[in-house]
């Protein structure tokens, strides 16, 4: 490495050199600034530059690799330190190092199904195929957009306040690639691909990962502008001692990074000024210590602060500095032309109708990034990103649309004390037999069983009308309680199609008509003398439907409103009972005799935030068989914190459909505080008047019942998905159910 005293006696013969020397040495030293990677780490960078501005060092050219690409292609558009500090300690990273969108940003369609299972994989020419990368940088490539919005409209790094360079590695030729024209935000994007963490970039020739595999200290690179004196700031890895490597992931991760230390080791001789942070106990992922990780860099540049004051000072005797104005900030512009890239089974106008912005409107970035939550919430893309470029004087946006294959298999596990260990799978396949179509079949395979498949397909351009055909078959157990005790259980195997057309109210609501036929098939599974060995009932309903989903998220929701509104008129078109001497005729006013009837069905949870960790939750919930000589056929099932069925109603205190109700009335309120984003508690109470047929009786249905009850509740989001734990307590009941303590617990995705 040079000498800093070597470097002060260059400096100081440039002083004093004679006037004929001065004449020919016109020009000041150039300052380059070498910014490695280093993840999380990398943010040291931005204490140095505080320094740096503290002692009046700006730099003439700017390098970066990884993070310091991102830290040092701010700053070179015109970003100071105070402001990239201020976007690091703000900056919410689960977010923004993920896929993950805001669910009310999702279709309503696709909203049961996103990011709501375990494994989520392609299926394309006879093949699955695994993910390219765990994050496929849908939320950092559109930060990185927005950051660099004032520079769109610049295509060379040269002409950059600061002149800039960045580093990826290109896969394909096994060497690194210096970036120095194009977008930024795809440089810095290519520059920061983490193998394995991070999807690659593909661009038309090859595929970039991490700039730091190869060459994570670019120093050649910013003599090769032209750099005289160069400042270097290293946060990657080094080579450990043998007590640092003490697991296989320890070894893994040095092993990865072994040619870019060696290559970091050969930079080292050609800088002037180091500074390497004390970063010891911070990996690469703890974005989440911004504060501490900038104080270091700080700490770093104040230990050589004499030096840097030095040539700061030297600096000044060329006088002042180039001036390094910043790009001015983008409120808002025009787009002339919007170009879509990458779309190969969605044509044009159904993508552009998605974005919803047209070609001649004014937008800020804002209104750019809505319209790409839009098309990216379809659930059909694996990233959707922009790029804003000037072209004979016209603003070009273009989209690049990363489909998914048409085909993609999510699968997921649950455990709960009502189905018990089943495994769930979803298979979708979209434009199959039909564009603008969606195909899904979905399952859940327990000893309660449920199979779903569906055919959507979208009516007119905006494809806010579709129509609908859907089929299932499920099994359930309904329990028979009399006297605080269960004396029967049937099984209930349900069979239904329907045909429905349906609007989208916005992303978050959904209204409709239908035809619908179904099949239920009643069996006793437990019971002392029962009245029938099987019973079915063939129905044909007309119906009508509104939902809501605006929740915040599927899993531990903290905002919003999850509501159902389904009114049915049901006809009767074949019942048959057959009993132990084979089939029995039906009497008029018969326990299964069957007249047309009115069914309301009403549920709904709305979540209100109290502020940033806890929530005020209320669940109002309804329903109602208009059929009071109907007395075994349609019902709701009561109980448990969850929805099972497509007749349950959650109720705190009760078992699963521990309660069979035809009239249900109640209210449930509650109080939910998070101790971490993934960890949750709360206290839940409900009350509802019931009105509960009598199984055993021709004509005399059980009179009103008032229940009430309690739960305290514990959830948590893990690998497998949501973990929720109840503790239950019905605190009034009027002496039918028993007074214990029952729990309920559920494991894992449901969709």
């Amino acid at each position: 490495m040079k000498k800093i005293s070597q470097l002060f006696i260059i400096l100081f013969a440039f002083f004093l050199a004679i006037p004929a020397r001065a004449q020919e040495m016109p020009r000041r030293p150039r300052i380059g600034l070498v910014l490695s990677g280093g993840g999380a780490k990398g943010m040291a960078h931005v204490g140095v530059l505080k320094v740096l501005e503290e002692v009046g060092i700006e730099p003439d050219i700017i390098t970066g690799t990884s993070m310091g690409s991102i830290i040092g292609g701010l700053y070179a558009i015109g970003y100071r330190a105070d402001t990239l500090e201020r976007l690091l300690l703000q900056s919410d990273w689960d977010k923004v190092l993920s896929d993950r969108i805001d669910l009310p940003d999702v279709l309503f369609e696709e909203k049961n199904y996103f990011e709501n299972q375990l494994l989520e994989l392609t299926f394309e020419n006879s093949r699955v195929k695994a993910p390219k990368g765990l994050i496929r940088g849908q939320q950092i490539s559109t930060l990185l957009s927005r950051l660099c919005l004032p520079a769109y409209q610049t295509e060379d790094f040269r002409e950059f306040p600061i002149p800039f360079r960045c580093i990826a590695a290109d896969v394909i030729r096994a060497e690194h690639h210096v970036i120095e024209k194009g977008s930024l935000p795809e440089a810095m994007r290519a520059s920061m691909s983490i193998p394995s963490a991070f999807a690659p970039v593909r661009s038309d020739s090859t595929i970039f990962i991490d700039g730091g595999a190869i060459r994570n200290f670019p120093v050649e690179e910013a003599i090769a502008w032209g750099a005289d004196i160069v400042i270097g700031v290293y946060t990657g890895r080094l080579k450990p001692g043998p007590e640092e490597m003490e697991s296989f992931s320890d070894i893994l991760m040095q092993t990865a990074f072994l040619l870019s230390i060696r290559d970091a080791e050969a930079q080292l001789p050609l800088v002037d000024i180091y500074l390497e942070p004390d970063l010891k106990g911070y990996k690469a992922q703890d974005f989440k210590k911004a504060d501490s990780i900038i104080v270091r860099g700080e700490r770093a540049a104040r230990l050589q602060y004499d030096k840097l004051k030095m040539l700061a000072d030297s600096l000044r005797k060329w006088g002042p500095p180039l001036p390094h104005p910043a790009l001015p900030a983008i409120d808002s512009l025009c787009i002339d032309h919007i170009v879509i890239e990458g779309n190969k089974r969605f044509n044009v106008r159904e993508l552009q109708g998605r974005f919803g912005i047209e070609a001649g409107a004014t937008v800020c970035a804002d209104d750019i990034e809505r319209g790409i939550a839009r098309l990216y919430g379809t659930n059909a893309f694996e990233q959707v990103s922009y790029r804003l470029r000037q072209e004979e004087g016209k603003t070009v946006l273009s989209l690049k649309c990363a489909e998914k294959t048409p085909t993609v298999i999510r699968a997921a596990v649950n455990f709960d004390k009502y189905l018990g260990a089943g495994f769930l799978f979803n298979i979708s396949s979209r434009n199959l037999f039909r564009p603008a179509s969606r195909m899904m079949l979905t399952g859940t395979i327990a000893e309660n069983y449920r199979f779903n498949l569906n055919y959507l397909k979208y009516l007119g351009s905006p494809q806010r009308w579709a129509a609908v055909l859907t089929t299932q078959l499920s099994r359930d157990e309904i329990p028979i309680y009399q006297d605080g005790r269960q004396n029967e259980t049937f099984q209930l195997s349900e069979w239904l199609a329907d045909l429905r057309l349906q609007r989208r109210l916005g992303n978050n609501g959904m209204a409709g008509l239908g035809l619908q036929r179904e099949q239920l098939f009643f069996k006793p599974v437990v019971s002392g003398s029962p009245l029938f060995r099987r019973l079915e009932y063939t129905n044909y309903t007309i119906f009508g439907f509104l939902q809501l989903n605006s929740l915040n998220r599927n899993i531990l929701p903290q905002s919003g409103t999850l509501l159902s509104l389904e009114v049915k008129g049901i006809y009767n078109n074949g019942l048959n009972v057959k009993t132990t001497g084979g089939l029995s005729g039906i009497s008029p006013d018969s326990l299964f005799s069957f007249v047309p009837y009115t069914k309301l069905s009403f549920r709904s949870k709305s979540y209100y935030p109290l502020h940033k960790r806890a929530s005020l939750t209320v669940s109002p919930f309804a329903g109602f068989v208009f059929n009071p000589s109907n007395t075994f056929g349609d019902f709701y099932l009561v109980g448990a914190p969850e929805t099972l069925t497509r007749r349950s109603i959650p109720f705190y205190g009760l078992d699963a459909n521990q309660l069979v109700a035809q009239v249900a009335v109640g209210l449930g309120l509650g109080y939910q505080h998070f101790l971490r984003d993934n960890l949750m508690i709360s206290l839940d109470a409900n009350a509802g008047i019931f009105a509960t047929p009598d199984f055993l009786a021709d004509n005399a249905p059980q009179p009103e019942q008032f229940l009430a009850g309690l739960g305290l509740t514990a959830g948590y989001q893990s690998f497998l998905g949501p973990v929720k734990f109840s503790l239950m307590y019905p605190i009034d009941t009027d002496g039918s159910l028993p007074r214990n303590l029952r729990y309920f617990l559920t494991i894992g995705h449901r969709f």
